[in-house]
């Protein structure tokens, strides 16, 4: 029985580190997300600021989101990302609430064969930032994202101190975030 339990942990794990680098021993930090989402001033483009270590944002900075409202109330979700050499990595998604009473608890997929995943909006001002967490749990053993974007392709350090505390107050070890480059020459719009 504990060959069995061995080889489904380590077998957990590497899919978790193939996924997302982010990975735990036990449950899910106690985020909570915000109590209320204005979808539609939350809608347009976000500038990714800082992120928590993702396998398929590799080799990619100059990385933005775009939220559109679709007819069926869903969100479009389209991230993009340059790699140095220019070449620009687009992928399209869907997001949505399905707990109306929790709108900032959304979900989020990019592929029809891929489950949807928490996407939930921890604080947003709608003209500046956006704090986004995401935790996954498979027996006992967690796997997290996370993401700072803002409007603008910088923020201000009380604004990242701000963000950071608020994770920090959930015992998200927000060393875990990355700095993404939104400066380099290859990032700029055409």
């Amino acid at each position: 029985m504990f060959t069995v339990a061995l080889f489904v942990l380590c077998f957990i794990l590497n899919v978790g580190v193939t996924h997302a680098q982010i990975v735990g021993i036990g449950k899910c930090p106690p985020v909570v997300a915000q109590k209320e989402l204005d979808v539609k001033e939350y809608l347009g483009d976000w500038y990714e600021i800082y992120k928590f270590k993702a396998n398929f944002e590799d080799g990619q900075e100059c990385i933005k989101a775009n939220y559109l409202l679709k007819e069926d109330k869903h969100i479009r979700v389209q991230n993009e990302g340059k790699t140095p050499n220019g070449e620009t990595i687009s992928i399209v998604g869907d997001g949505y609430a399905p707990d109306e009473n929790e709108p900032a608890k959304l979900l989020v997929k990019f592929s029809e064969a891929a489950p949807y995943g928490n996407y939930w909006v921890i604080d947003t001002d709608y003209k500046t930032y956006t704090l986004i967490y995401s935790c996954s749990e498979v027996v006992d053993v967690h796997f997290e994202f996370a993401w700072i974007l803002a409007r603008e392709k910088s923020i201000t350090a009380e604004i990242k101190t701000k963000l950071f505390q608020e994770l920090e107050d959930f015992k998200v070890d927000t060393k875990n975030f990355m700095k993404t480059d939104q400066t380099a020459s290859y990032c700029e719009d055409k």
